[in-house]
Order: structure tokens, then C-alpha cells, then sequence
């Protein structure tokens, strides 16, 4: 059986690549396919910087356009939501088919992270959200969050929407915002006592070339959430 991860956010620009290519580090040694299907703002001139040239680097694969189009497959030169990056670029995709690439793609690993683009309800479809592609699949979420004003209730928002529609989530991770940030501990206690059945872990801000390397494991919140 494989192991899944689907690795989503309260919003963009949290931290969500971060988490990624550190499981993608972690995972080393064992056989994890790591996805990041959707990806805006792209530009193969630059493709080392991006999130799935991150990502394979961080897995210790070489950031080559087949590597990149094995991984992502929907890429986009517009850094806006992937349906109206799509849209401007004359192309389409739909939660299905973003779902049956990743199945497909995973199948038979031992180990499947899925990177979503944007926050949890980012668009991808006319009326399909990133929720729906986890509506299809069933894989555990693993929520990033940040350390703002307003973390709390964006938190609290998403993994509400997630249990309405009956989907598992994985845990929580607290990414240290680099702006307006609050006292990681007082997050902490907050989530802790309003989610208590859900693990949190804390990834600091990171500088330097590798930072996926500096952050604390992750590979705990890969359980069976079936």
C-alpha cells in the first residue's frame, strides 16, 4: 500500500514548497515519488529556482525539462491561480485529471507527496478547487500554515472545510512567516486546544542554499489516515 501525502496550505506563499522539498530530502533512500502537478510562474530559464526544481533537488534528482515535466506537468508562465493561468495560456485541466495523473504517477511507491498550487480552495477548474482533487483522492492532508496575524482563524478555517467534506487531515505544519510574526508557542497552544487530535510541528525560518536540509522531520505525519 502507498503511503500518501497531500501537502496544501491556508493560503500562498506559506511555505508549502519548503515542507515539500524536505520530505522529498527525508524520503531519501526509499522509494517516494514527490509531485508537484500545478505549477504558475514558471519559466524553464529559470526552472533550478522553481518549486519543482526545488523539489528535485532537494531528492537529489538533476533539474533537467524531463525530470521537471515528470513531476509537473501542468506549467504555466502566469504567476496567477492556475485556472486563469491556464485560461491567458489557451489551456485547461480539471480536478480529475490532475488526480489521475498523481495516482498514476505514484502507483506502486512506496511513499506518494502532492504539492498543491496556492491555498486549499485555489482554482483550478471552472467551479474545482484543489479540494476537489483531495475529494477524489482521499489522501491525507497536511496543512501548512504561517506565523501572522490571523493564522489562527485562516487554520481553523481550512481544516473545517476539510472535515466537512470528510477528508483526513494529516497534521499541521507552523511555517515562521517572515513578516507581522506571532509567538510560535502561543500558536502552538491555540491549535493544540482547539485541534487536539491533530500533531503540529514548527519549521523556523531557514536561510541558505539548502534549507529544506535544516527542517525538523516530517516523515511522522506519513500514517495510513484511511
Amino acid at each position: 500500500m502507498t503511503l500518501s501525502l497531500f501537502v496544501t496550505s491556508s493560503g500562498t506563499e506559506i511555505g508549502k514548497t519548503l515542507v515539500t522539498s524536505a520530505l522529498a530530502h527525508q524520503l531519501r533512500g526509499r522509494d517516494a515519488r514527490i509531485l508537484k502537478p500545478v505549477v504558475s510562474g514558471f519559466e524553464m530559464a529559470t526552472a533550478a529556482d522553481s518549486d519543482p526544481g526545488l523539489i528535485l533537488a532537494a531528492g537529489g534528482r538533476a533539474v533537467t525539462e524531463q525530470a521537471i515535466a515528470e513531476i509537473a506537468p501542468w506549467r504555466f508562465r502566469t504567476p496567477v491561480a492556475p485556472d486563469l493561468a491556464a485560461r491567458l495560456e489557451g489551456r485547461a485541466m480539471t480536478a480529475a485529471e490532475v488526480a489521475d495523473f498523481c495516482r498514476k504517477a505514484g502507483a506502486g511507491a512506496e511513499v506518494l507527496v502532492v504539492e498543491g498550487a496556492g491555498g486549499l480552495m485555489a482554482p483550478i477548474a471552472p467551479g474545482e478547487t484543489f479540494l476537489d482533487v483531495l475529494a477524489l483522492t482521499r489522501w491525507p492532508a497536511l496543512l501548512v500554515v504561517g506565523s501572522y496575524l490571523g493564522t489562527l482563524s485562516h487554520t481553523f478555517t481550512a481544516v473545517e472545510t476539510l472535515k466537512a467534506r470528510g477528508l483526513p487531515v494529516a497534521g499541521i505544519v507552523i511555517s515562521e512567516s517572515a513578516r507581522d510574526r506571532q509567538s510560535i508557542p502561543e500558536l502552538t497552544r491555540s491549535i493544540a486546544a482547539f485541534l487536539p487530535d491533530l500533531p503540529v510541528c514548527v519549521v523556523p525560518r531557514l536561510e541558505g542554499p539548502r534549507p529544506w536540509a535544516q527542517v525538523p522531520a516530517l516523515t511522522q505525519f506519513l500514517v495510513d489516515k484511511s
